[in-house]
């Protein structure tokens, strides 16, 4: 079995949990001082200025907007996992863009010109050393930034020229800690990958027969291209994978999304290796 990354950043000696208390601090004490009497957390200078944020849709208080959306984080969360700093990270990432985009609208209505009271440039600097330390990168998502793990096989397939950009960012976004647990978003993604593949696949035979064939395989038997766990559906119905519990069938759709990657890749070092072969023969040539 594969280590998670969790584990990895342990053996790696980053501290996750540590890293979440600082920016939760940052967050939240109160030790920004706005006058000789009076000092406040960047939470509170972000409550200041909510109403001016551009996506609070209908909602007049950022609490009401926590509420919504369940942002609620604890000081010491238990149990602790690296999800609880990317939240985090995505929290005040947003929040402050909210914040300067209403900080460039004050003075027009109901919000007053102020000195901006958070150092806006220090915070976004601590999180990105932050994710680049954990080994994420960031992604926009519908206008917002979101933190996905670095993974360059991913990343290398999305940027290959066959790969509709729709499917590119969703791509990348699979990894995005949102996704645990959403099995019809991660089978959606699978799908087009495979609808991909399928125009390939006789490339594919050629590179690796055995590997397309457990590819295609899973494509067809667990529960993706066809319901495989209808009992009424003959000829597709496969107790196996009736039988799976929402996390087993989760692993292996995470092993069929990897398999994806290799497949596209592989077929990459098809086309590299004539290119191989014609500098392979050059150098030969003229020994």
């Amino acid at each position: 079995m594969r280590r998670n990354f969790a584990q990895i950043l342990k053996d790696a000696k980053i501290d996750i949990k540590s890293e979440y208390q600082k920016l939760y601090s940052m967050l939240y004490d109160r030790s920004i001082q706005v006058s000789n009497t009076k000092r406040i957390s960047a939470y509170d200078e972000l409550s200041d200025y909510f109403l001016g944020f551009y996506f609070r849709g209908t909602c007049l208080s950022i609490e009401e907007f926590n509420d919504i959306h369940g942002f609620h984080f604890e000081k010491d969360p238990e149990p602790f996992h690296i999800e609880n700093l990317i939240l985090i990270c995505e929290y005040i990432e947003n929040m402050l863009i909210g914040y300067q985009n209403a900080q460039c609208t004050s003075g027009i209505g109901y919000l007053p010109m102020q000195q901006p009271a958070i150092n806006v440039q220090f915070y976004l600097m601590q999180i990105s050393q932050v994710i680049e330390k954990i080994g994420y990168m960031p992604l926009n998502q519908d206008g917002f930034v979101i933190y996905v793990e670095k993974s360059p096989a991913a990343i290398s397939v999305a940027e290959n020229e066959e790969i509709p950009k729709e499917i590119s960012y969703k791509l990348i976004s699979y990894n995005h800690h949102s996704m645990k647990g959403n099995l019809q978003e991660k089978k959606n993604i699978i799908l087009k990958l495979a609808e991909l593949l399928e125009a390939k696949r006789s490339e594919l035979s050629i590179v690796d027969k055995d590997f397309s064939s457990d590819l295609f395989y899973l494509f067809n038997n667990l529960n993706l291209r066809h319901n495989n766990i209808e009992p009424s559906i003959k000829g597709k119905f496969k107790q196996a994978v009736a039988d799976m519990s929402s996390e087993e069938l989760e692993y292996w759709y995470d092993e069929t999304y990897q398999m994806c990657l290799l497949a596209f890749l592989r077929l990459e070092q098809a086309d590299r290796k004539m290119e191989f072969n014609k500098l392979k023969s050059i150098i030969e040539s003229k020994r």
